[in-house]
């Protein structure tokens, strides 16, 4: 698995592809990419609905979310914007959790389609920054995550979510049970 990963940066390096968000984005892009989804991805104040979360008396809450998450990768393709965002994780030690996924937005800057195509485990992040590229290339290029998933990867621990009673609900922008 070592191996593995020098070959992904070699392969990014050879096609052209890099996943640096600052290759992609000004400082300020990024800061607006990670404001347009905060609401889904950052966790809400507790007890509101999910309507709710979108008022604006919760900025700062959001605020306070948004500074809690970084961008790890970053490419488009066509409208598609893909993403891996990372944030820390409650854990005795130091530990970070990603979700990957992708977005387009129409021009007015709206968000029009998202997803969160997968959600890691959380682990310390000289482990999350290896496996979530590795994730996010194969993620960006369409190949299938399945090998990830906890039943087809144990012990090695890779994608949490989605499993066999986790989904993501793009109509809802909401991971649901099934």
């Amino acid at each position: 698995m070592k191996k593995i990963f020098p070959l992904l940066f070699l392969l990014a390096a050879c096609t052209g592809r890099s996943y640096k968000p600052a290759d992609h984005l000004t400082a300020r892009e990024q800061d607006e990419l990670l404001w347009t989804i905060i609401r889904y991805i950052g966790r809400a104040p507790e007890g509101i609905t999910t309507q709710e979360k979108f008022y604006k008396g919760y900025d700062p809450h959001y605020q306070e979310m948004k500074s809690r998450h970084r961008i790890d990768a970053y490419f488009k393709q066509s409208n598609t914007q893909f993403f891996l965002i990372s944030r820390l994780a409650p854990s005795l030690t130091e530990k970070r959790v990603a979700t990957g996924g992708k977005m387009e937005v129409n021009a007015a800057g709206e968000l029009v389609y998202y997803e969160e195509v997968f959600r890691t485990w959380k682990m310390p992040d000289s482990v999350l920054q290896k496996k979530g590229l590795m994730l996010f290339d194969k993620m960006v290029r369409g190949e299938s995550l399945e090998p990830y998933y906890t039943k087809n990867s144990f012990p090695e621990e890779y994608i949490e979510f989605p499993d066999d009673h986790n989904y993501y609900d793009v109509a809802t922008r909401e991971w649901k049970l099934r």
